[in-house]
């Protein structure tokens, strides 16, 4: 199956820049990002990379995440098959749930029900030959009714998970690009604190941050190297803007684009980038530090070098 765009996945551990750089890249011509910006269905709970690879334990992140990972193996084995699990959330969950404004959000965004409904017939009639192709074939069915434009060579989604399973989404998808978002980890743990989706206190949600950054390298580092590409957020905003901006061009062999340059320049600076609000907010701002720090040092023994910029 020959297809005239390939995926870009933007991940990171989330709070770092993943949808950001994402709306920066759809102003160029040769982007098109996904609608909704995190399609969920590849690299959620029972998504494609599950239903093909199974899910490991070292993804989940709380009780709750390995009492449903086992719950889903019981499911799979006694229970309703994975594919008519996958099917059921694609139709319902992924394809469209309110948002935070109150308005529908998912692919029901950007693909019609009747499209849905064909592409979903498809897969049904054919995963029982080969899964993985059939898979494939459904993520390039569902990216292709969302472009507008004609001149797009990638397909980009932001979901921060992305760099978590980029080896088994690489299997999935051979010619896919990942960039990694690396953001300060207390700006990170003190942002996703005031979350709902994370830890609440900011101690957990660094070693919360750690964990995802570890696994995220891990999994990257068994992708051939030109596919892939680290970016940190403080740089790209802030203190080498230039360099990173160019090395993104580089990487995905695009131009530079004037649409584009104008929104790096506008809405990517550094005075609207939250940096250091962790100082003022935490409980006690040098314990906070000193934890990081060992949470680093911890990080460069396992093999991740993160440089601490302030």
């Amino acid at each position: 199956m020959q297809n005239s765009f390939a995926p870009l996945f933007v991940g990171g551990s989330g709070r770092s820049g993943t949808t950001i750089i994402v709306n920066l890249l759809k102003s160029h011509p040769e982007i098109h990002s996904s609608l909704p910006r995190e399609i969920k269905y590849v690299t959620s709970r029972y998504g494609l990379v599950d239903l093909n690879f199974g899910r490991s334990m070292r993804l989940e992140e709380d009780f709750k995440g390995a009492k449903n990972n086992l719950a889903a193996s019981i499911n799979n084995r006694f229970g309703n098959r994975k594919e008519e699990v996958f099917l059921a959330s694609l139709k319902s969950k992924w394809w469209s749930e309110v948002g935070k404004k109150g308005k529908p959000r998912g692919l029901v965004q950007g693909v019609t029900e009747e499209q849905l409904a064909e592409i979903s017939s498809r897969f049904s009639s054919s995963y029982e030959k080969d899964l993985l192709i059939a898979s494939r074939e459904l993520f390039y069915d569902l990216s292709s009714c969302q472009f507008k434009k004609d001149t797009a060579r990638y397909f980009a989604d932001s979901t921060p998970v992305n760099t978590m399973q980029a080896h088994l989404i690489y299997q999935l998808f051979p010619d896919a690009l990942f960039i990694n978002m690396i953001r300060d980890g207390r700006d990170v743990a003190y942002s996703v604190s005031k979350e709902r989706w994370g830890p609440s206190d900011p101690l957990k949600a660094l070693k919360w941050w750690s964990n995802r950054i570890l696994v995220s390298h891990q999994s990257l580092s068994q992708l051939p190297h030109k596919q892939h590409l680290e970016i940190r957020l403080e740089e790209l905003i802030a203190s080498d803007r230039e360099a990173q901006y160019l090395k993104i061009l580089n990487f995905l062999n695009i131009s530079d684009h004037l649409p584009m340059r104008e929104f790096f320049n506008v809405e990517m600076r550094s005075e609207k980038m939250s940096h250091g609000e962790w100082k003022k907010n935490v409980t006690d701002p040098i314990a906070f530090d000193k934890a990081y720090d060992k949470v680093l040092l911890k990080l460069k023994n396992q093999g991740v070098d993160i440089e601490k910029m302030y």
